[in-house]
This record gives structure tokens, sequence and C-alpha cells, in this order.
């Protein structure tokens, strides 16, 4: 049973506070799991800035939706600020992307610049020393550097310039071993394009490694980005240490559970059969685990124990409040043919499926590419599919 202390303010006041809200990343108090990640990250972030010449590791995130790729990488960047801030003097930039900052490279070149006075952080035996740094620095380059004409078929010069730059003159100057690049949800670059801006990043970072300084990227994408841009940018697949998340299991889904209740402290009980009911029911997806959780708090109101009885009484309203408040959403984005492929694909008798069991349809390759790319749709195999997860499937199988 997940048990945790009573505090009488609330009690006496009545009020029943609910943690589980799906839609955030989980900050630091809230995270749970990720162990073999974090053990990876921690022993690369201490490698990386204590060894010379610079050799820093580079991950990329990978998972589908709702699988805490944004949750790690913040967690990450706790370790590496406020864990290691005894060990190592480090820095971080943490850009959350967007489809208007990655149209072009020049784009993204000058989103970093305008966004790194206001997403710099560092660790506090040199922060007021190198946040001033890079006021200055970001003063320095707004003249043009960032916006100034790429050379085809690399990236920028003056951007890669503007970094060294920083490093240079403004950040090993004032201790710092290490600049950590924290860049969310890198598929908002275009694929394909013949200026890849995909192989600018690698180029630009490997380059800054070859002048001495010591920047480490870590992104988040995904699952399938790295394989889809392979063609184009075969070497960005090398450049990546890849951590590819799972669901949670059921030990990791308990201390999610346990430590958002603990903040509450509302002497709120869950008793380990209804977390082991619903990892059962949501395949211990994160963000399905989450929703589950806000939905029944909700609908028990004042209730401080939460049992499988109560699960079980409003399991078919909290299924239906996910029906339609996330699966109605991702169905109705899609266009009218890939739904009438969905549905279709749900009622199969197969959990895997291929485009060739479906003949009926025109160009199901290309549907089955468009599903895949919104996340609808999960590789299994070369050629196999299966729909991203068993609870979408019985959503379709009602339209």
């Amino acid at each position: 049973m997940i048990a945790l202390e009573e505090n009488n303010n609330h009690n006496k006041n009545n009020i029943v506070l609910n943690p589980f809200v799906p839609q955030h990343p989980a900050p630091p108090q809230f995270f749970a799991g990720r162990k073999s990640e974090i053990d990876a990250f921690r022993r690369a972030a201490l490698n990386s800035a204590k060894i010379h010449p610079p050799t820093p590791i580079n991950y990329a995130i990978l998972g589908s939706w709702g699988m805490g790729k944004t949750s790690l990488l913040y967690e990450f960047k706790q370790i590496a600020l406020e864990e290691l801030k005894k060990t190592i003097n480090c820095i971080s930039f943490f850009l959350a992307l967007s489809p208007q900052s990655c149209r072009t490279w020049n784009d993204f070149s000058n989103h970093f610049v305008k966004s790194a006075r206001s997403t710099v952080a560092a660790t506090e035996g040199i922060r007021s020393k190198v946040l001033e740094e890079v006021k200055k620095w970001e003063v320095e380059i707004n003249a043009g550097v960032a916006s100034a004409k790429r050379v085809k078929g690399t990236s920028s010069p003056d951007f890669i310039e503007a970094l060294e730059n920083l490093w240079n003159k403004h950040l090993k100057p004032k201790g710092t071993e290490i600049a950590f690049v924290f860049l969310d949800d890198l598929h908002y670059f275009p694929i394909g394009t013949e200026d890849s801006s995909y192989l600018n990043l690698r180029t630009m970072f490997q380059e800054l490694v070859h002048r001495g300084c010591n920047y480490s990227l870590i992104i988040t994408a995904p699952t399938g980005l790295l394989s889809e841009i392979a063609e184009s940018a075969e070497p960005m697949i090398r450049f990546f240490t890849q951590f590819n998340l799972k669901p949670f299991d059921l030990q990791e889904a308990k201390e999610a559970i346990r430590k958002r209740l603990a903040v509450t402290k509302q002497g709120i009980t869950v008793d380990d059969k209804v977390v082991e009911s619903i990892v059962t029911q949501t395949q211990g997806h994160p963000y399905f685990v989450m929703y589950v959780m806000f939905e029944l708090l909700s609908m028990l109101e004042d209730t401080r124990n939460v049992t499988l009885k109560s699960l079980e009484q409003h399991w078919p309203e909290v299924r239906k409040s996910l029906f339609h408040t996330v699966f109605e959403q991702k169905f109705r984005n899609s266009a009218p043919k890939e739904r009438e492929l969905l549905v279709a694909i749900a009622k199969q008798k197969s959990d895997v499926v291929s485009a060739s069991d479906f003949p009926k349809f025109k160009g199901t390759n290309m549907l089955f590419s468009r599903l895949e790319d919104s996340e609808l749709l999960v590789r299994k195999d070369r050629g196999q599919y299966s729909l991203f997860h068993p609870l979408f499937t019985e959503y379709l199988k009602g339209q």
C-alpha cells in the first residue's frame, strides 16, 4: 500500500489536492524511474566535465508521446546543475523548440541567440559570473552574426564562431568545465531538405569540440526520428548515445504515485492492487497512469483511501473521459482516409498489421507513413505495425 503522512491543515479545510495533472512534464520533485538512464547521464556528465581534451557525450532521449522525454530532460538538467554542483562547474541552455523556430537553420540560430540570456543556468560556484558574461555575449552577436549567410552544406561558420567565442572568452575563463545544450522536440526541424539542419547541428557540435570547446548536446525526439533522417543525415545517428524510453514498470508507477501524493501531505493511501490494475490497463504508459490517477482522485472527492473496489467502480467513467479527452482529439485530427484506415486496423483480428492487409485502400503505404508520423501507429518490424496503445484500439472499435 502507498501510504503517506497526514497534514491536519488540509484535513480541517477538507480540501483534496490533486497532484496528478498529466498535461505537464514532471518536475524534479515528481520525477520517478529511469534509473539506468540517470546513472548513465550522471557518469557521462562527470567524465565529460573533467576529461581533457574535451570529449563530451551527446544524448538523444527518444520515445512516443507521453512517455516522459521532456521530464527526463528536466531531470538531466537538475542533476547537472544541482546534484553535481559540488563536483563540476557547468552551465546549461534549455530551449523548447517549435515549428517556427526550426523552419530554417538561420531561424534556429536566431532563436538560440535570442533565448540564450533567458534560458541559461549555471552551478552556484560560477552562476553570477557566467550569467553576466552571457549578457555580454548576446550583445556581441546581435549585430548579425547569427543571421549571417551560411555556407552550403555546413552549419554557419559565424554561429560556430559565436559559440566558440562564448566558450573561450566568457565561459572557460570564469571556471566553466562543460556547457550542456538541452533541445526539446528536435523533430520540428524539417526532414529531407537539401540544406539539412540535422547535419548542420552535428557538424557544429563536432567542430566546437575540435576547437577545444566543451559543449554537450542532449535532445528529445519521437522514437522513429533518427531512423527517418538516416537517408539524408546518416552521421546524425552515430552522433548520439540513444535512450529509448519504455513504459513504467510496476515499481516505477508506484514511485511516481508515491512522490506526487507525498507533496500534498494529506494522508491519502493507494492500495497496491490499485496500482497493479492501473499499470495493467494502461500498460504502464506514464501519461495514462497520471491521467487515470487524476480522474480517480477527482471522482473520489474527499476519500483518503483508494481501493481496488473504488477503481473498479469508477473505471467506466475514467475510461470514457480518457477516450473523449485524448483519443477523440487524436482521431479527429487525422484526415478522413486515415480515420477510416485506423478503424479498419482496430477491427483486424491480429494486433500487428501491414499495408498489404488493406488492399481496398489507395495509397496505403503513404497512409501508414502519415499515421506513424503522428504516432498513432508504431512500427514493430520492417513493414509491420500496430496501433500505439490497446486502449486506443478499444476506442476505435467504437467508431
